[in-house]
């Protein structure tokens, strides 16, 4: 890290546009700490903002900025304290993992963990910094996301029998999208999270080029989200085994070139509760909030090996994603007495 002799490691997405970033404070050797954040952030709609999204701005005990809640205020106090830490010649390593594309589906994590895994010793634990009010989350559910394209059969609109509307079957597919987002509801439930059971959103419908054309392609864009120990290929598999098929048999009355893709696009693991040190558990133990989340994060691909780690940073998530996103100045400072804690506890 510049200014301070620390050496950090890149790891490249395939075409070298974007990289995760990885770096150790203290003993190299020895089970240690990972302090592990994204550093991407989603869209901004500049309209809708009151000051520019990209420049930090300051107000009413405030930081006002994109992802200054997710989770660049947490990355800010990793930074901030390594003079800090360099200090202290830390008997065992504070490491720092930094993913990109965390938010269209974890795809930064995966590559970094792989690069590390077989370089550093098993971490005693790994703290992921999204937003909790610095509650300590130790689950969360499952994110799976799907494209589902329908192909008909383009026409003019004076008669559309001459067509295949790809947008009254597109519709068809949506009508048993919720009749499975129903069922749901009334099955699995666990009141560790907000809500207590498995969910499906629809996030992006595409289709249709003018009102007096037979739309012969429509796009949409799901999601499911899963309680940790439901297999989403399970609740999935009738819907892709047999009603999917069926549509589409459907369409190729109308059209015999008619046809549906539908692919999975990514995946977020479950973070699944595990053991954890003592001071975890008398930490969690004091509070009175649910110990589970119901949105994804990269914890659940350190959880997948085998390692302990928790959900825990400065911050209220309600924040984020939002327009005019802010941090207040407050819950960094807390945030950065919690890491100073941790590595007081944990590495000095």
């Amino acid at each position: 890290m510049y200014g301070h002799q620390i050496d950090t490691t890149k790891i490249y997405n395939s075409d070298g546009s974007k990289a995760s970033i990885f770096y150790t404070i203290g003993a190299e050797n020895k089970k240690g700490l990972i302090f592990s954040a994204h550093t991407d952030t989603v869209p901004v709609d500049i309209s809708q903002w009151s000051t520019d999204p990209y420049t930090l701005n300051i107000r009413d005990n405030k930081y006002i900025g994109r992802g200054t809640t997710d989770m660049k205020g947490f990355i800010s106090i990793l930074l901030s304290l390594t003079p800090w830490l360099i200090s202290n010649n830390l008997s065992y390593p504070f490491h720092v993992a930094l993913s990109y594309d965390e938010e269209v589906g974890c795809l930064g994590v995966q590559p970094l963990i792989e690069s590390i895994k077989d370089k550093i010793k098993e971490p005693k634990l790994v703290i992921v910094g999204e937003p909790t009010k610095l509650q300590i989350i130790d689950r969360h559910k499952s994110c799976h996301t799907y494209q589902t394209e329908f192909f008909g059969l383009k026409a003019h609109s004076c008669d559309p029998s001459w067509g295949c509307n790809a947008i009254y079957f597109a519709s068809v597919f949506i009508e048993k999208l919720k009749e499975l987002e129903l069922l749901l509801i009334e099955q699995n439930r666990d009141d560790n999270y907000d809500p207590p059971y498995s969910t499906i959103n629809i996030g992006v419908i595409q289709g249709g080029k003018a009102h007096n054309i037979v739309p012969d392609y429509v796009k949409i864009i799901w999601q499911i989200r899963c309680l940790p120990d439901i297999d989403h290929t399970i609740l999935l598999k009738d819907l892709f085994e047999n009603i999917i098929p069926a549509i589409e048999s459907d369409m190729k009355v109308k059209s015999e070139k008619a046809y549906i893709i539908n692919r999975n696009t990514s995946n977020i693991l479950p973070l699944v509760r595990s053991s954890y040190p003592n001071k975890i558990d008398k930490l969690r133990s004091k509070t009175n909030t649910p110990s589970g989340v119901s949105y994804g994060t990269d914890a659940g691909y350190f959880s997948n090996q085998g390692w302990q780690t928790i959900v825990c940073g400065p911050g209220d998530i309600e924040q984020a994603h939002k327009s005019n996103e802010y941090i207040l100045i407050e819950d960094i400072k807390l945030g950065m007495h919690f890491v100073e804690n941790m590595v007081n506890d944990y590495l000095i």
